[in-house]
Formats: structure tokens, sequence, C-alpha cells
């Protein structure tokens, strides 16, 4: 391969060639879009290959004078978006140029051929290709006992509130999740931003005057991310949270979308996505240290 790989500052990477690029990639695209990597991540660079034929975004930061790589918070995984066919060998180059270029490195990606993983990582999709008849038939049996559970209930499914679905998760999820209040701050502006262009989908599950369960996702072309999934704490006897993602595929239901579901690794998480006849699609993480010492010391070795 003797195309040259370049890295370039997101301020200076070429929109429109970068837009094309995805575009022609044919895979989903928040987590590379310009907009939202800003967003989420201030700063952000990319190696491109050649004139635009691949592309992979990335994160740099610096401390104690070196830079390095990190996985913004809800940007779940990154990609290489090759507008033909991507290679093997183009992965290598792609990634070989990233070590080379940054002497530490965690980051998350896309499944490609060639990617030598650290580690796996489980993210569940759900098609919503079929209509909700068919989508209803894959249920497991687990699925519809709480499905008949919630059905007792007199659960309200309506259009929600950016702001509240972020302080309730904010609230109920910050001692669990490695996620500051700027970052909550960050996704509640970039919401802001594409509201009008109806990308942002947020739900509730009201009882009475109490919230249940919610969710925000955020819409491409390709696929709908489930970003926030918040359910009550005593709404899970209720099956509050089985009623909120039964109604939202029932809503998107022969949209054509696929709805990324955002993990999980936890077992009981993953069950329940699995539940909905959810598939795996692995992402991967890949580390990487190359500091010198002593610094090489103060982080995983991988």
């Amino acid at each position: 391969m003797n195309q040259p790989i370049r890295y370039i500052n997101g301020t200076d990477i070429s929109l429109p060639q970068w837009k094309e690029c995805l575009r022609l990639g044919g895979r989903g695209t928040l987590y590379a879009e310009p907009a939202f990597m800003k967003a989420m991540a201030g700063g952000w660079a990319a190696f491109v290959l050649g004139n635009y034929e691949a592309v992979l975004p990335v994160f740099p930061r610096k401390k104690w004078g070196i830079q390095y790589l990190y996985q913004p918070a809800f940007i779940q995984q990154s990609a290489i978006h090759a507008s033909g066919i991507l290679s093997p060998q183009v992965v290598t180059a792609l990634l070989t140029k990233v070590q080379a270029t940054f002497k530490f490195g965690e980051i998350y990606l896309s499944p490609a051929e060639g990617i030598c993983a650290t580690a796996s990582k489980k993210n569940f999709l759900l098609s919503l290709q079929p209509s909700y008849s068919v989508l209803e038939a894959s249920y497991k049996p687990d699925l519809l006992k709480n499905r008949k559970i919630a059905s007792r209930q007199a659960f309200r499914y309506q259009n929600g509130a950016v702001d509240r679905v972020l302080g309730h998760f904010q609230q109920t999820y910050q001692n669990r999740l490695n996620y500051t209040a700027q970052d909550y701050q960050a996704l509640g502006r970039y919401c802001q931003q594409v509201k009008e262009k109806d990308r942002v989908i947020v739900r509730e599950v009201w009882l009475g005057e109490m919230l249940e369960a919610a969710c925000l996702c955020i819409a491409d072309q390709e696929r709908i991310y489930l970003l926030l999934n918040y359910t009550a704490a005593d709404a899970r006897k209720r099956a509050a949270n089985h009623y909120l993602l039964d109604q939202l595929i029932r809503e998107y239901a022969g949209s054509g979308k696929l709805l990324d579901l955002e993990g999980s690794d936890h077992p009981g998480i993953a069950h329940f996505y699995q539940n909905f006849g959810a598939v795996n699609e692995p992402y991967y993480f890949l580390g990487w240290n190359r500091l010198p010492w002593p610094l090489r010391l103060l982080k995983p070795g991988y």
C-alpha cells in the first residue's frame, strides 16, 4: 500500500470529503459526526488515508507534556470508515500509524478485519426493518412474562424532556459510570443543537405522577443510538423498562434503521437486550503503552 496516511487536526479536516467517505462507507456515523465529536470531546483529529479513501477519528489529550489517545464519554466506539472495501492491510497500516504517533492510547474500535485487539466488548443491535408483529414473534419467554406484568399497570408512554432524562440518569448512575457533570452538559447542548432536525428521541414512561423509566436516543441515517436508559429503583418490579423498550420498538418498527443498544458486558443487561431478539456485534478495546520509563509504570502495561 503506497498511499500516504496523514494525521490531521479536526479543524483542518475537509468536511465535504469527510462526509462523503462516511456516506460511502454505509455504516452508522454518529460517533464520527464532526459536530458530535466536537461537542463530546472538544478537540478531535483523524488519520486520513490518501484522498479520504479511509478515515479514523481519534481523540488526543495531553498530560505531563505527552499526548495520548482516549475515548470520550458517549462515544462508545470509533471506526475506520472507508469509501471502498476496507482491507486488513489498510486497517493494519492505519493502526500502526496511530501507535507510532501516540505512545499511549486506550481506544474502542468497531469490528474490522485486521484489528489486533486487547479485549472485546459486547454491543447489541436490533434490526427495525421488520414489522412490529415480526419483531414481537422473536421475543423470549422471559420478556413476555415481564410484559404481562407491565400490562397490569396504567403506564403512559410519551415524549420526554432531554434535561429531565439527563438529570435522572446522572443522579441515579453517577457513582457507577465514569462521566463528569461536564459530559452530561455537553450531551445536553448537542441535543439542543440537533433537536429541530428530529434526530433526538426522548421517551418516558409515567405511572400517575411518577417517572418510571426513560430513554434518550439520537438517530442518524442508519441507526438509533440508545445513549441513556433510566429506570426508577422500585419500577423494576413493575417491568417499566421492558414496557419502555417494547413501546420504542413498536414505534420505530418498519423504519429500516438499526436500534443500537450500546452494550453491555453486564450479564443482566445483556440478557435483557437479548430477550428482545437483539444480537451481539462485538467491538474492540485497543490499548498500548510505549511511554518512557518511569511514566510507563503509572499506566497499564498492555
